[in-house]
């Protein structure tokens, strides 16, 4: 009876713990956000005139896939003389719920605000997964989410925040359910990630990572691989249905099931080299690697695609020395290599890209490798070294400091 009291006692002390870990990162995070907010006149309620996908929303609930005019200041695609939203579909349904509370004026900017907590909460559940303490785990999901581009864009509530907060938080659930490939998270992993391809495309790359933990945490014990795979296929049954969902979608609009509508803004066809080409490589790289200057006694940021991408983004530091080390030691397993594998063709491609994000702070297409080099970063289990812990401190005040003065300056 005694020893039952003890372990009850010592489950409640723990959860205790892991709750106000959790709940300190929380108070953070909200608090920078609010306070930028505040800073910026930036009120949660008001929706943007830029969320397009309140607009497909609509269109959907007239029992349209195209939109009935032009609406000039959005990125639309143009196909046959009609007008569609150029991006992935998936946050539309997210959009096409609220819209029967707010029609056509859903506060999308709230919806980020949301998100940004979502990753938090699940940065954090993945750190603690993964056997680091709870201060550490809230320490490292603060700065997973509020050291980086993702801070800048959860501000607004346009249809590329929208796209890139939602994919995040979606990749970031993959992650989870990655570390949990069993049980009902061995089926909503692959959900997920199947939900942020339908965000950002590219998070299809990830694809094989989270195949492998579904082998590494399904496989049958003394049986052959045919019983494996045999667990292993009910799990990705639901992610090809949202795979063919998303192939019929754009066959619909642009007969092409692989077309989400990009490629067909005015911006890439009226391009001698298209959307994609390798004659956009060397100039991204010198746009991703400018840094900021000094211009009448105040610091100013390029403002048209991007700049050096690891100030705005600093955990590509740590998951960089982490690699090395990685390699240096003869520590790095397959999931590892695959992390970087993934992360370093996905990295390729947006070189490749025309316009590698247009008007922004910091690099905000490359936010979308971090659930995974945060994964890499934390599946050693040792303290962060102080060095480690002064690039978090100083990624959180870099972004709240230059999302700043980007917008007021």
């Amino acid at each position: 009876m005694i020893q039952t009291i003890r372990v009850a006692a010592g489950r409640a002390a723990r959860t205790a713990a892991y709750w106000k870990g959790y709940a300190w990162g929380a108070a953070a995070v909200a608090m920078v956000y609010l306070l930028m907010a505040s800073a910026l006149a930036l009120p949660l309620l008001k929706p943007s005139p830029y969320n397009s996908y309140a607009l497909q929303a609509m269109v959907w609930r007239s029992g349209h896939v195209a939109l009935p005019r032009n609406f000039e200041w959005l990125e639309l695609a143009v196909y046959q003389g009609r007008y569609y939203v150029s991006f992935p579909p998936f946050p539309t349904l997210p959009m096409w719920a609220l819209s029967f509370l707010f029609g056509q004026s859903v506060p999308s900017m709230l919806m980020n605000f949301f998100m940004l907590m979502g990753s938090y909460t699940v940065g954090y559940a993945i750190a603690r997964r993964l056997h680091h303490a709870d201060l550490p785990a809230a320490a490292f999901a603060v700065f997973w989410v509020a050291g980086c581009n993702l801070l800048e864009v959860s501000l607004f509530g346009g249809v590329w925040n929208i796209a890139q907060g939602m994919a995040f938080l979606l990749t970031m659930l993959a992650v989870y359910g990655s570390l949990r490939a069993e049980g009902a998270w061995s089926f909503i992993g692959p959900i997920c990630l199947a939900c942020a391809v339908g965000c950002r495309p590219f998070q299809a790359l990830y694809a094989p990572v989270v195949l492998q933990a579904l082998w590494r945490g399904l496989r049958c014990s003394g049986r052959d691989m045919r019983d494996t795979l045999a667990r292993i296929a009910p799990r990705l049954i639901i992610p090809a249905l949202i795979a063919c969902a998303y192939g019929a979608y754009n066959a619909a609009r642009f007969g092409n099931p692989l077309e989400f509508g990009h490629n067909y803004l005015p911006e890439y066809l009226r391009a001698e080299h298209g959307q994609f080409s390798m004659a956009y490589v060397l100039q991204n790289i010198r746009n991703i690697m400018r840094m900021p200057y000094v211009e009448d006694a105040r610091l100013r940021f390029p403002t048209f695609f991007g700049f050096a991408f690891y100030l705005a983004n600093p955990l590509y530091l740590l998951a960089g020395y982490r690699f090395l080390e990685a390699c240096f030691r003869r520590r790095m397993d397959v999931t590892g290599a695959l992390l970087w594998g993934c992360a370093g063709v996905h990295f390729c491609l947006f070189l490749l890209h025309k316009g590698f994000g247009a008007w922004q702070f910091g690099t905000r297409y490359l936010i979308d490798l971090l659930p995974m080099l945060g994964w890499f970063v934390l599946r050693e289990k040792r303290p962060m070294r102080l060095t480690e812990g002064l690039i978090m401190l100083w990624a959180v005040g870099f972004n709240i400091y230059g999302g700043l003065l980007f917008h007021l300056g």
